[in-house]
Parts: structure tokens; C-alpha cells; sequence
């Protein structure tokens, strides 16, 4: 039998107080109890910083100062992780129930070898749906799945960390990289954390399409056009999107995006 594991819980803030405590709670909440809770602000001015101060005896590594963005500020935390499985989490996020990381570690239990664990997502917007959830592959494109519900081996980072380059997409670029050397995906459909929509992603999405586009080439030797006619189509559809959004009336917009995600909404 497997010892229990330790997760180390990287949580990333810039002025979300209530956020912050909610994502705090969630993991306070947890039954699980060998964590260690790593938090990374951006020198907030709303309050978030007394919140922080509060959690002395619950946090192992508080740093706050300002940063160059989100991957810059999870790069720091990973200076300090002394752990099985790491898991990142920006204010807000939310693990979805008390028995995450229990159940996390049951599977770590029963599995022979395992490099990165990948749960679903719930996205909290005017209505709810799964965040996309596949498998990655040779042909993936961009994320098909939410680092929020990732569990990532710890000393995984020894041979990478967050690529600074990218400001949108690091964490696909993380993921590509480590399917490229072989890592082991476990794919779970246990629901591991809500969000919130309208990331930095999606308020982002051109500049996001081109460093996935960029990422993908960096990863194969072979499917080249493959990658550009992806980019192609997904720049037009992008754009026109973006360009409806303008035109019709922010109901209509809400009925498009319940069709598109007609197959995920809960």
C-alpha cells in the first residue's frame, strides 16, 4: 500500500478578495488534510492582502509583490513546493466538493504509474457547463482541458516550468511538453473544481489562437499545414464572432452560447 500523498495548492491572486476567500475555503473545507497551501499576490490594494495575513498558521509560503503576470506568479510558488502532486488554482476557483483531494489520492493509491492527473471543470457563468475535457494528443491544437482540475506531478517542475513567453496559453505549452516526453495522462471524470468564465483566455481569444498555433508547430515536425489551416479557420470563426457580438443583443448572445455548449450545460 501507497503512503497518503501531499498536495501542494498554489493559489494566485491580484486584487479578488471575496474570490480569494472562497478558493481559501475550499481547500480549508477539504477532509483531506496533507496539503500545503502556497499563496503568490500581486501586491493587491482591495483588502486581499489582510485576508492573506490572517491565514499565518494555514499557509506554508505567502509572497506578495508584483509580478509580470499569471505564469510569472505560479513560476514563484513552485520554488516552494515540498510535494507528491501540485495543484494551481487562480482566485476564484474553487475545488467542487470536501473529498477532492481524497479522492485524488485513492486514485494515486491504485495506480501503478501516473504523472499528471486531469478531472473535469465546472464553468460558473449566467448558466453552468463543463469546461472542454479530452485527451491530448499528437493533433491537439489548443487546451482540451482545465489546468484548475490538473494535478501535476511535483517534481515534474525540476525539468520545466511555465514558459514566460506565453502569456495566454503557458499551461498548454506546460502540457504539450510533457505528452512530447512520454509523461503519463490519467483521465478522471471526477469534477474537481468549478471557475469562473471570462478568463484571461476568453477576453483574449485572437492572442490566445496565436500562441496555441505557435505552441502546436513547436511540438511536430509534421503537421505543419495541419496546424495553419486550424489557425485559418479558427481566426475567421474568431472573428466573426467577436464582430455578432457587436451587432445583436446580449440575450440572443446568451442563446448562441447555450446552443454551443448545449452538449455540456448541466
Amino acid at each position: 500500500m501507497k503512503r497518503n500523498i501531499k498536495f501542494s495548492i498554489i493559489v494566485v491572486s491580484l486584487n479578488t478578495k471575496d474570490d480569494f476567500i472562497k478558493t481559501i475555503n475550499s481547500i480549508l473545507n477539504q477532509k483531506y488534510y496533507n496539503y500545503e497551501i502556497i499563496v503568490i499576490d500581486g501586491n493587491s490594494s482591495d483588502g486581499t492582502i489582510k485576508e492573506i495575513n490572517k491565514l499565518k498558521n494555514k499557509i506554508k509560503k505567502k509572497i506578495i509583490e508584483k509580478d509580470k503576470g499569471i505564469y510569472h506568479a505560479m513560476n514563484k510558488g513552485i520554488k516552494y513546493i515540498n510535494s507528491n502532486l501540485t495543484l494551481f488554482l487562480n482566485s476564484g476557483d474553487i475545488l467542487s466538493n470536501k473529498d477532492i483531494l481524497n479522492k485524488v489520492n485513492l486514485i494515486i493509491q491504485k495506480q501503478k504509474r501516473v504523472d499528471i492527473i486531469v478531472g473535469k471543470n465546472i464553468v460558473q457563468s449566467n448558466f453552468k457547463y463543463y469546461s472542454k475535457y479530452e485527451k491530448i494528443h499528437d493533433l491537439t491544437f489548443s487546451s482540451v482541458f482545465s489546468h484548475q482540475s490538473t494535478f501535476i506531478k511535483s517534481k515534474l517542475f525540476l525539468k520545466k516550468k511555465y514558459d514566460l513567453k506565453y502569456k495566454i496559453a503557458a499551461d498548454f505549452d506546460l502540457f504539450k511538453y510533457f505528452y512530447s516526453k512520454n509523461k503519463i495522462f490519467y483521465y478522471t471524470k471526477l469534477i474537481c473544481s468549478t471557475s469562473k468564465a471570462d478568463g484571461i483566455s476568453d477576453k483574449n481569444r485572437l492572442l490566445a489562437l496565436s500562441e496555441f498555433y505557435n505552441i502546436s508547430k513547436k511540438y511536430t515536425n509534421n503537421k505543419k499545414i495541419s496546424f495553419f489551416l486550424k489557425y485559418l479557420f479558427n481566426f475567421i470563426y474568431i472573428s466573426l464572432v467577436e464582430l455578432i457580438k457587436l451587432i445583436i443583443p446580449k440575450k440572443i448572445t446568451l442563446l448562441i452560447l447555450k446552443f454551443k455548449y448545449r452538449n455540456r450545460c448541466l
